[in-house]
């Protein structure tokens, strides 16, 4: 699960790989209903062992669990080597649903925690124009967007009095994300015809506040659009198929969408 999450999140800036110190053989099928829960598939991920990858050189090398700990050969081409403390979910006993909530709690313990590492990782941070900016988190985006027919209509220069920003969209039979940049700051509005909800007040309605990457907090502005994608893969499905479109355009005709109006904070 963790090199899943790791490229799901961060598969534009890290390059993960994962093994076992004493490998199963196969990947656990309440890992991966974990990781698809999320919105992706964990693809043709395997179980190997550690010696597979012992020649290779890492910047990081993290156990995470304490037995892998004990067991974990020699890395002699690893910079830097740290352990995280997890409890391995295969091994808690009781029902099928049980055993998918420990795999879940585990899931998202990992998911914190390489959010926290890959934000203290070393590096520098390029600046950008909004228009660069906007490009690039529309690539970040796009897999997930064309997946389901939306395509990217190019960005746009957008003034208002002496402030301007930036701003493009994925659209498709007249649904669209809108992306907007300004002064480094990312926004997203979900859009039907003439109806338009911030991205955070969708994820409200659809019960996701609790469960979505968004605001996040970080020192990449490329951030937002990663976690953006996440929200998107997760709970997007509905208005990105059109099977929730209705109920989309019931929300945003309400007061309370009709304050919340205009770009919101991504």
């Amino acid at each position: 699960m963790s090199e899943a999450l790791a490229r799901i999140d961060h598969g534009d800036f890290v390059e993960p790989y994962s093994a076992g110190s004493r490998a199963a053989g196969f990947v656990h099928p309440l890992a991966i209903r974990a990781i698809e829960e999320l919105g992706f598939g964990i693809g043709d991920a395997r179980s190997k062992p550690a010696s597979e990858l012992i020649e290779e050189r890492f910047d990081l090398v993290v156990t995470v669990c304490d037995s892998a700990a004990a067991d974990c050969p020699v890395w002699p081409g690893a910079k830097n080597i740290m352990n995280w403390s997890i409890e391995d979910p295969s091994f808690v006993p009781g029902s099928d649903h049980v055993r998918l909530e420990a795999f879940r709690t585990t899931r998202d313990d990992l998911r914190r925690r390489i959010d926290a590492l890959v934000e203290a990782f070393p590096r520098r941070y390029p600046r950008r124009s909004d228009a660069e900016l906007l490009e690039l988190g529309a690539t970040v985006l796009e897999d997930v967007m064309r997946l389901h027919g939306f395509r990217w209509e190019g960005s746009r220069r957008v003034e208002a009095g002496a402030r301007s920003s930036h701003s493009g969209r994925y659209a498709r039979r007249g649904r669209a994300l809108e992306l907007h940049v300004r002064a480094g700051t990312s926004f997203a509005t979900w859009e039907a015809g003439k109806r338009q909800m911030p991205h955070p007040a969708y994820m409200e309605k659809l019960g996701a506040s609790q469960a979505m990457r968004y605001p996040g907090i970080s020192r990449d502005p490329l951030d937002s659009f990663r976690r953006l994608r996440s929200d998107v893969a997760r709970f997007g499905g509905p208005f990105l198929s059109g099977d929730g479109i209705r109920q989309f355009r019931t929300w945003a005709d309400t007061p309370a969408a009709a304050v919340a109006k205009g770009p919101s904070r991504i």
